[in-house]
């Protein structure tokens, strides 16, 4: 009589939440910090193998970059806030056990936009021009790679990824696009997550 031995592979869900440390490349600004924000969602991992599995994510994620300039005759600071609904689907590896990298796409679509800009000229008139840049000057979805460490601590894990956009986060012709130029997203996310 043959036996055969397989270990279970059961689907997980659970919910995740976190801080996200987040920035854009952009060109000539003196200073670009990064934003702190947050995401938070669920996550279903489905395995094919002991050691492979997918795992697709429904998150809501906060992104954006503080860009200050000054030149001889204005100085100023504009806050780019972007909220996205974002779908990361990962390939996650099982390094081991309790161990796993997580590797894939994303697609983000931006929910809202807030913009605070400010500008003083020649140290005593100072401007406010946020409120010219909406979500329309923004593309509507975001692409990217995400890539990433988790750690199981039975029903709790911990873990982190880097997101990084490849398209553009202004439109063109917009006043956004000359202050972001193609800049794109970059974003460290920290969490904590419960399975279930």
């Amino acid at each position: 009589m043959l036996t055969i031995h397989a270990n279970a592979q059961v689907t997980e869900w659970g919910l995740k939440a976190g801080l996200n440390l987040s920035n854009m490349s952009i060109d000539d600004a003196n200073d670009k910090t990064l934003r702190t924000g947050f995401h938070a969602g669920t996550f279903v991992k489905m395995p094919f193998t002991d050691v492979l599995a997918i795992q697709p994510e429904f998150l809501y994620t906060t992104k954006g970059v503080t860009n200050s300039f000054s030149n001889i005759v204005a100085a100023g600071e504009t806050n780019f806030n972007l909220n996205y609904i974002e779908i990361p689907v990962n390939l996650v590896y099982n390094l081991s056990e309790d161990f796993e990298f997580h590797l894939g796409p994303y697609v983000a679509y931006l929910a809202n936009v807030n913009v605070d800009a400010n500008t003083e000229i020649l140290d005593f008139i100072n401007i406010d021009t946020g409120g010219n840049i909406d979500r329309d000057h923004f593309r509507t979805f975001d692409f990217g790679l995400t890539a990433g460490l988790n750690f199981n601590l039975q029903q709790f894990v911990l873990g982190f990824k880097y997101n990084l956009g490849l398209t553009p986060v202004a439109k063109d012709d917009f006043p956004a696009r000359q202050i972001l130029d193609d800049a794109r997203h970059s974003v460290i996310q920290l969490y904590a997550g419960i399975k279930f």
